[in-house]
């Protein structure tokens, strides 16, 4: 194959809408509208499954679960696109930047945590915003949670476990409005 066919294949690929979701792996998605805890978990873990590479640019974006919408692949347009925020949105036209996010989600207390909440980290210097998506309690204990996120330190997507002492310095957990 030469090299013109071959940068072909792989652009094509990569560029390419992901193949449709199996039967009852998602939900059909109403983007800005109510989404459940486990359409956003297979939203989620399809993007971990797949290893979307990070990026801030909103040139760079990747397709949903659902094929309807691409959204940038940080964490905060990862987050975007596990709620099915909709990027389309007059009031967006975009998904929303990490320090945007408490415009649709509310603060909550750490043992109110569910699968689908996240765990928002904003300061003044905006470089050192960050978000992950709560996935599960790591421990009976609750001294550890698994979290979904894209990250610009890991290239990508990952599942991290993170110790709630720690996390709990900066960050706050939020529940989006309109998770049911």
């Amino acid at each position: 194959m030469n090299r013109r066919r071959l940068l072909l294949a792989v652009l094509g690929a990569v560029l390419a809408p992901p193949a449709a979701p199996a039967a009852g792996e998602a939900s059909t998605v109403v983007y800005g509208g109510r989404i459940t805890r486990a359409t956003v978990l297979a939203r989620a873990h399809d993007w971990l499954r797949r290893g979307v590479p990070y990026s801030q640019h909103n040139a760079r974006t990747r397709w949903d679960l659902n094929r309807g919408r691409r959204y940038r692949p940080d964490c905060s347009g990862f987050v975007c696109m596990a709620w099915a925020v909709d990027s389309r949105d007059p009031r967006y036209g975009r998904a929303l930047t990490t320090w945007e996010l408490p415009r649709v989600a509310d603060p909550i207390a750490w043992s109110a945590l569910r699968p689908g909440d996240i765990l928002l980290r904003t300061k003044k210097n905006r470089r050192r915003d960050h978000v992950r998506l709560f996935e599960a309690w790591g421990d009976p204990a609750h001294g550890t949670v698994t979290v979904i996120e894209s990250s610009g330190k890991a290239g990508g997507m990952r599942r991290n476990r993170v110790v709630v002492a720690r996390a709990a310095r900066h960050y706050r957990p939020y529940r989006y409005r309109k998770i049911v």
